[in-house]
């Protein structure tokens, strides 16, 4: 046990290293912000649209471009990305109308750069803004506070407050007297060049545009990253358990051979690496008497042979590679608590599903547990033999819950007592009826084996109902797992196939709405198909 939490915690922590550096590869993102105020209709916005097209061409194919449109109101049209045709379907949707509102625009165009490591803004205009709540102050200070470099063309237009947003972080502002010109100023844009006096409009020139550095993958853009971190992790994980792997000393294997003389021995216990020795010592170390005692207890009660250090460290491997593949598919603000969170729930729900499996498993033997019990009786034996009998037969989980209750009896209880807390620890009421009618049967006397019989043939009918009833109400149930799993299971593939366009839902105040409410409104939809097919009997 201890070699497997030594290769998942080598494995997990190396994982999260890795996918560290690869979310932490730099990309590069440019939105272009296009003014569709009345003014650029019906010719300017053809133009403009021409030109932008061509400007997106020329960037290599993993930079990712969004477009920001404004005009009454900005309002972003895509969100970055490196689908091309995605981009000529943005482009081609702009429709110039209404007034001109520039400034609000600003803070929209550095929003959706946002998880971008290299970083740029193209603005296109062709009058002064007119309907802005914001000011160019305001405009100003959100491009310096970003350090975002932001271009901005002024089509038959230059003013100051464009001059001033060009200038806040490095950006270039360029004019365009007409169609050509404009082209001009978009491929000007693709070359790098020195950062320009923000006193005078740079004088636009038509050089062939030079292609820029390819970026990295953006964290859940490729997959075949994603196939190389997990099996990095599985190669570790395997490594640590080959290298790892305890071995027997040299006096352990001598006396191993000289116990092979004198018949078969049970295996000479091996050897701990230190790894896991240090991790497990460390881990007893932080957690306190009382949390690890009560960890015990819920260990033992779902048959977990590990102990709380051993398993506490477990859950935290777990938390550590989940929350290093939730960080290479998201980002690290989102992937690290999320998965953390996330990795510490599954553990605590996986340890609560086995040890309701363990409780099912003692119902489902019980009755034969007491026909066994039963017939121990009719033989002459006393109950405490009876039971000892049940505890030799070595039926799990009911032998090792049994002999819990016959060890409890030899240093003192009662035997009914003992059978109570069993009963109470297993969370079976049938055994309760059954403590309640033996410690009756010695009051008052009676055939104990008969009332046991009558027991076990009624609790055998009720299962055979509950059995029949589960049955009917199979297909209830699969319609609730698929209800519920379905929109779960399809936004988990938009948000690994297509980012950009599930990233409003978590980047603006009516996403974030929407995902909450979505999430209540599935657990409320749970809960209720939950009450419809669950059957009491």
């Amino acid at each position: 046990m201890r070699r497997v939490l030594a290769g998942l915690l080598i494995g997990a922590v190396l994982t999260f290293v890795f996918s560290a550096f690869a979310v932490a590869a730099p990309s590069r993102g440019v939105v272009v912000l296009v003014d569709t105020s009345g003014s650029m209709a019906p010719d300017r916005i053809v133009v403009a649209r021409q030109a932008i097209a061509t400007y997106v061409g020329s960037l290599p194919a993993d930079v990712q471009v969004g477009l920001v449109a404004f005009s009454s109101q900005p309002s972003l049209v895509l969100a970055p990305t490196a689908d091309r045709g995605a981009v000529a379907g943005a482009l081609d949707r702009l429709q110039a109308k209404g007034d001109t509102s520039l400034f609000d625009a600003v803070p929209v165009g550095l929003s959706a750069l946002q998880g971008i490591s290299e970083r740029r803004m193209v603005i296109v205009s062709d009058g002064e803004d007119t309907v802005s709540k914001s000011t160019v102050d305001a405009a100003v200070s959100a491009v310096a506070a970003a350090g975002v470099p932001t271009d901005v063309i002024g089509f038959q237009y230059s003013d100051d407050a464009l001059r001033r947003i060009a200038g806040a972080a490095g950006g270039r502002l360029l004019t365009a007297s007409d169609t050509p010109a404009l082209a001009a100023a978009f491929a000007a844009l693709a070359v790098p060049s020195p950062v320009p006096s923000p006193t005078a409009a740079e004088p636009v020139a038509t050089p062939d545009p030079v292609p820029v550095a390819i970026p990295a993958p953006t964290p859940g853009q490729n997959w075949q990253t994603g196939a190389l971190i997990i099996g990095t992790f599985l190669v570790v994980f395997v490594l640590v358990i080959l290298v790892l792997a305890p071995r027997r000393s040299a006096a352990g294997r001598k006396l191993e051979r000289h116990l092979e003389h004198y018949g078969a021995q049970e295996p000479v216990a091996q050897e701990e690496s230190q790894a896991a020795q240090v991790a497990v010592v460390w881990t007893r170390r932080v957690m306190s008497d009382v949390s690890a005692a009560r960890l015990a207890d819920r260990l033992d009660l779902a048959g977990v042979k590990a102990s709380p250090a051993e398993w506490t460290l477990l859950r935290v491997c777990a938390s550590a590679g989940l929350a290093a593949l939730l960080t290479l598919l998201t980002t690290w603000w989102i992937g690290v608590p999320l998965g953390v969170v996330a990795g510490w729930l599954v553990t605590a729900l996986a340890l609560k599903v086995r040890t309701s499996k363990r409780r099912a498993a003692f119902a489902d033997q019980l009755p034969d547990v007491l026909q066994l019990i039963a017939s121990s009786l009719r033989s002459g034996f006393s109950l405490a033999q009876s039971i000892d009998a049940v505890v030799r037969d070595d039926t799990q989980p009911a032998a090792g819950e049994f002999s819990r209750a016959l060890a409890a009896t030899r240093i003192g209880a009662e035997l009914e007592d003992a059978l109570d807390r069993v009963a109470l620890r297993m969370r079976c009421p049938d055994l309760a009826w059954v403590v309640m009618a033996v410690r009756i049967q010695r009051q008052v006397g009676g055939n104990l084996a008969e009332v046991l019989m009558n027991t076990v043939a009624t609790m055998r009918d009720r299962s055979q109902t509950r059995r029949h009833v589960r049955a009917l109400s199979a297909e209830g149930r699969l319609s609730a797992y698929v209800l519920v799993g379905l929109p779960i299971v399809l936004a988990a593939f938009l948000f690994w196939t297509r980012p950009e366009y599930m990233r409003p839902l978590y980047t603006t105040l009516v996403g974030i709405v929407m995902l909450a409410g979505a999430a209540v409104l599935v657990v409320i939809g749970s809960l209720w198909m939950r009450k419809l097919v669950r059957v009491e009997v």
